[in-house]
């Protein structure tokens, strides 16, 4: 799941003005990731529908120059067209990254679309202002109804608008007043189309960033900025041990509670713990890695980390420098400065396909019961297992 940061951050839901995208790599990224199933599907009826039509035109040229040469090279292309349209289509829907060939299969079509449409226009050079209002309408649909990049679709639209004007002036079947109206309206086509298209891909990102803050909220932790119980109840972890198995990853799993926070909630009021609570969620935030490792409030002063790709010596020493940080750290709330300790317990998994489906709750329960007996050990102390030795024992 792509998320914004707890924060909303500005930097990273930023649309550029003109090319309609997120100017976040990340972000766009992740918005391409959510929207692929429906660009693709979206694509695939559009190019279907455009290739049917595409086709059904060649009635026209049967209409205007008989069965000829020129009608069965037009058919050709026609043809050619169509099946590129489909071949575009079917690519996308066996895409893994559906959007991006999407985007690309747009492009490839509409270029090719637009350049046997000149074939047209240079077979049929008496029906010239009849091939300008056809131009016309392709941009719209260039512009608006296949999806596309905004840039690229641009791009593709231009040079099609001026290979057009180009291959008039060169038939000069039309005189100067019936072309400038010409260029008049291909220009009020790519202005429109552009402009529409552009505030619909605003629109689009807008809605996925607000569904995302909305998403955010409903999995984090008021409080800390972490993620809250909830999200680690809706498979989170599960989702982790099934990745790590997979592929034959270690999985650490890090348990870690504030030491006497009872006493300092009674001593100095729970605002000072709530301060004391923000201030390890951001310690244990800053030492983990941003978009692979999870913390989660797992309850009260109780925090879970989930570290993928991580194995028990490496939890460890994380462990250990989160608890060296915290204790050598300050919590100042009002003219309290108020310091305390954390005690952790670390277990790992080595998983593959071959050894038996671990339980999350078990190594969950196991992670917990470390940190306990860190507690009972003295506190300010870090407690670890491998979870096969563990589970020998």
């Amino acid at each position: 799941m792509h998320l914004p940061p707890p924060s909303g951050s500005p930097a990273s839901s930023a649309i550029a003005r003109w090319r309609g995208e997120f100017t976040c790599p990340a972000t766009e990224a992740a918005f391409l990731c959510e929207q692929g199933a429906r660009i693709a599907l979206e694509l695939s009826r559009s190019l279907t529908f455009c290739a049917a039509f595409y086709l059904a035109f060649a009635l026209t040229d049967v209409a205007a120059l008989g069965y000829s040469r020129h009608t069965m090279l037009l058919l050709l292309a026609r043809l050619a067209v169509a099946a590129v349209a489909l071949g575009g289509a079917m690519m996308t829907r066996r895409s893994l990254d559906p959007a991006r060939t999407a985007y690309r299969a747009a492009t490839c079509v509409a270029s090719f679309g637009m350049a046997t449409f000149l074939l047209v226009v240079d077979f049929r050079p008496d029906d010239l202002l009849l091939h300008g209002m056809s131009m016309a309408i392709m941009l719209v649909i260039v512009y608006l109804f296949i999806p596309n990049r905004l840039v690229s679709a641009i791009v593709v639209a231009c040079a099609a608008s001026s290979a057009f004007l180009a291959l008039a002036m060169a038939l000069g079947t039309l005189d100067s007043g019936r072309m400038l109206t010409m260029g008049m309206l291909l220009l009020l086509a790519n202005l429109f189309g552009a402009a529409a298209a552009r505030r619909d891909a605003h629109l689009l990102r807008e809605q996925y960033w607000t569904q995302q803050i909305l998403t955010n909220l409903s999995v984090r932790d008021a409080l800390t900025g972490t993620f809250n119980r909830r999200h680690l109840n809706a498979g989170l972890l599960d989702g982790e041990i099934a990745r790590a198995r997979r592929h034959g990853l270690p999985l650490t799993l890090i348990m870690c509670d504030l030491d006497s926070f009872k006493i300092i909630n009674d001593t100095h009021g729970h605002q000072a713990g709530d301060k004391l609570l923000q201030d390890f969620a951001r310690l244990l935030l800053s030492m983990t890695r941003e978009g692979i490792d999870t913390v989660v409030r797992y309850g009260g002063e109780e925090f879970l980390l989930i570290l993928p790709e991580t194995n028990l010596d490496q939890g460890k020493d994380l462990a250990e420098r989160m608890r060296a940080s915290f204790a050598s750290a300050r919590s100042i709330c009002g003219d309290a400065h108020i310091a305390t300790t954390a005690s952790f317990g670390v277990v790992s998994a080595h998983l593959s396909p071959q050894l038996p489906l671990v339980a999350s709750h078990a190594l969950i329960a196991h992670a917990d019961e470390l940190m306990y007996a860190a507690k009972r050990a003295g506190r300010n102390q870090v407690r670890v297992t491998e979870w096969q030795a563990a589970r020998a024992a």
